[in-house]
């Protein structure tokens, strides 16, 4: 996670920094290899999304680009990280189909406690009343889902704090990117949104 951060941050100051961007450029390469050697699927889903948005802030045309890094990394990238990636679309994957138990159990437990949750830190202390029948994990301490969690653990009204949150963190953000002098901060602060909202979707 901290990774992904880092990355974000390096290619906001290479994007949109006016000085000291020759570390960022040196440094850059490394982060995204270390990266994708920790096999961390949802890091490298916040990664790509944080970038992504990063080349859609500066220019639109950049996102051309993505194709022909990711069949560079692919093709020097080692097997066992190929084989992560794939196991990513394989729905037979033991940590994919608890992922969907999980989402199923956390609906349940939302289901029956919309307003207040389980309570805090309870999900993993009530998950076998819930898990799902196709469920690989007998307990689980989390859902694997940021919302999801929220929503299980602490009722409906606090996920609805916790985006309003998001909304009003990432408006104020926004309005950072017309001053030049905060501009590359501003664009990593929302490469870090970005990244910790998507990468949250699945861990």
């Amino acid at each position: 996670g901290l990774l992904m951060l880092v990355i974000g941050l390096a290619a906001a100051r290479l994007l949109f920094g006016t000085v000291d961007r020759v570390w960022a450029g040196l440094v850059l390469p490394t982060l995204l290899i270390a990266l994708m050697l920790t096999l961390t699927r949802s890091a490298w889903v916040g990664a790509c999304v944080g970038i992504g948005l990063l080349f859609v802030i500066r220019n639109r045309r950049l996102l051309a680009t993505v194709p022909v890094v990711a069949a560079i990394l692919f093709a020097l990238a080692p097997q066992t990280v190929i084989d992560r990636a794939y196991s990513t679309f394989d729905l037979q994957d033991p940590a994919n189909r608890d992922r969907f138990a999980m989402a199923r159990a956390g609906a349940r437990m939302i289901r029956d406690n919309p307003l207040t949750g389980v309570g805090p830190d309870m999900v993993q202390e009530v998950y076998a009343d819930y898990r799902d029948a196709g469920g690989v994990n007998e307990v689980n301490p989390h859902l694997h889902n940021v919302p999801l969690q929220i929503a299980a653990e602490r009722g409906l009204p606090a996920l609805a704090v916790w985006l309003w949150f998001i909304v009003v963190a990432t408006r104020e953000i926004f309005a950072c990117l017309g001053d030049p002098r905060s501009r590359a901060l501003a664009a990593g602060a929302l490469a870090a949104m970005a990244s910790m909202l998507a990468a949250g979707m699945f861990e």
